[in-house]
């Protein structure tokens, strides 16, 4: 799609690369050393700019006072009043680029200013868009980011050039080179990905002979914007929810599900006042290592060991008097509703118990976690094995609303074609629960080219070509399987080509 949106766009508008910066290379070897130094200085740059544009979120975010729906009003009211004084803040400053990679910015000649003050016009103008930027942001705008940061780039690179051409011209290019490989600084420093920065430069300038400047300092400030910040400015949202990005792939598979997804309600826990005779019967009935104490609030007290107790199992008449609060010890390790599946792996690895206690808002016990369910989980979701869970989905969020439901081994969930003979009957005659012991999740029908999810009743007429999704002995449903019809193999090749 990219090729040939690309020869689209080159016979419509011609083969002219989007910001001309022709005819720049390096003066001298020497010159890599100012590069260098613009990769440090885009690093910074890079920091400011991230910081600016969070702090605009932060900024409107903190206006309580005033309802969202007018948060874009005031936003866009005081980004108005910026355009007055400053034009060139508005849309994605193409000719204000232009103009700098040419090194034809300047003061209006009217003004009498000497040339050495271009510098603070550069300067200004990379300020008053970050401002813009982190206006529009905070106050929920639609501009993107990408722009504006090649914008602030080509400034603050070309702001520099100024400076290092003033002090070494003989080994110094005019700064419009400075703003080109200062877009790349910034881009890189700023989405911490300098490989794409430096290609993306290639095709908007068409300039292949500064790829050693480019090089240089967009790796620099990728480097060194890293260590100042882990976040980049796409990233920032996320980790300010508490969304990490993993470098792994099985970590970043880990780090898409909360520990609420799979936790399960604990009906064994324990009352502060629990009789000892009481908390032994839950023992021995639940096969459990550790109980937890939990009071009448949903305060998570305690736990009580099984290792701690069984000394005194064998004279339980002893303890008559004794509570399961006086038997309960801190609980070191627990995992919070909110947290990552893969931190909820460390977690695991630093404590030596198969379940560990979830909590939620208000320190409210949840439920717990198991490290059965834990490895099973990893073992579908990175290792793509089959495994002991199902997941499901809610069509309306299917990003947060996702559940884990254990099944047998020998059980599996499979989207089957109606066979011919049931065709015409109600799920109530089809018998499949008392034939092939298969429960109908859901039916998938064909409506006017579309496909249309049916809600199962009992009293819902099977028609031609439904697609059945069964929850039962995975050897059944391979057997109905066999015994599709032409018309559901079409509804089945439909589904797949429909679901990519």
């Amino acid at each position: 799609s990219s090729v040939i949106s690309t020869l689209i766009s080159r016979t419509l508008a011609g083969n002219t690369p989007l910001y001309a910066a022709p005819g720049y290379a390096l003066v001298s070897v020497w010159e890599i050393l100012p590069y260098a130094g613009l990769g440090v200085v885009g690093a910074l740059a890079s920091v400011v700019f991230v910081l600016g544009v969070q702090t605009g979120r932060k900024t409107f975010a903190g206006l309580r006072f005033l309802p969202d729906p007018l948060k874009p009003v005031l936003g866009m009211a005081l980004l108005g009043v910026l355009a007055l004084w400053v034009p060139s803040v508005l849309g994605g400053g193409q000719d204000t680029i232009n103009n700098a990679l040419a090194g034809e910015l300047s003061f209006p000649s009217r003004l009498g200013l000497p040339e050495e003050l271009t510098i603070l016009l550069l300067l200004g103008l990379a300020l008053a868009k970050l401002v813009a930027t982190a206006l529009t942001t905070g106050c929920g705008g639609a501009g993107g980011l990408f722009t504006p940061s090649l914008f602030f780039g080509a400034l603050v690179g070309g702001a520099y050039g100024i400076g290092v051409h003033a002090l070494w011209p003989e080994i110094a290019s005019p700064y419009g080179a400075y703003a080109a490989v200062g877009m790349a600084a910034i881009m890189a420093g700023t989405g911490h990905a300098p490989i794409s920065a430096i290609l993306i430069l290639f095709e908007f300038t068409g300039n292949y002979d500064l790829i050693l400047p480019l090089m240089v300092s967009a790796i620099t400030a990728s480097l060194i914007a890293r260590r100042l910040r882990r976040a980049s400015i796409y990233t920032e949202a996320l980790y300010s929810k508490g969304i990490e990005i993993p470098w792994r792939m099985e970590e970043a598979v880990l780090a898409g599900l909360e520990a609420d997804a799979l936790s399960r309600p604990d009906s064994q826990i324990l009352r502060p006042g629990d009789r000892y005779s009481d908390v032994v019967e839950k023992f021995f009935n639940s096969r459990r290592q550790r109980l937890f104490v939990v009071n009448a609030d949903d305060r998570l007290l305690g736990a009580v060991s099984l290792h701690d107790i069984k000394h005194a199992l064998e004279n339980p008449e002893n303890l008559t008097a004794v509570v399961a609060h006086d038997l309960m010890v801190p609980v070191d390790q627990v995992i919070r509703q909110t947290d990552r599946l893969h931190r909820a792996v460390e977690v695991f690895a630093h404590s030596d118990f198969e379940r560990l206690p979830v909590l939620g808002e208000g320190d409210r016990f949840r439920g717990v976690l198991a490290k059965r369910d834990l490895l099973a989980v990893y073992a579908q979701e990175v290792l793509g094995r089959p495994a002991l869970l199902a997941t499901f989905v809610s069509s309306q969020d299917p990003q947060t609303n996702r559940q884990y439901v254990e099944i047998p081994p020998d059980f599996s969930l499979r989207l089957v074609p109606l066979p011919a003979d049931l065709e015409g009957k109600t799920l109530a005659e089809a018998r499949l629960p008392q034939t092939i012991a298969a429960r109908v999740i859901e039916i998938r029908r064909q409506v006017h080219g579309h496909e249309e999810e049916v809600i199962p009743e009992g009293d819902t007429v099977l028609q031609k070509g439904d697609l059945l999704f069964l929850l039962g002995p995975t050897a059944r449903l391979s057997a109905l399987l066999e015994r599709g019809t032409a018309a559901g193999d079409e509804a089945l090749a439909a589904h797949q080509q429909q679901m990519g």
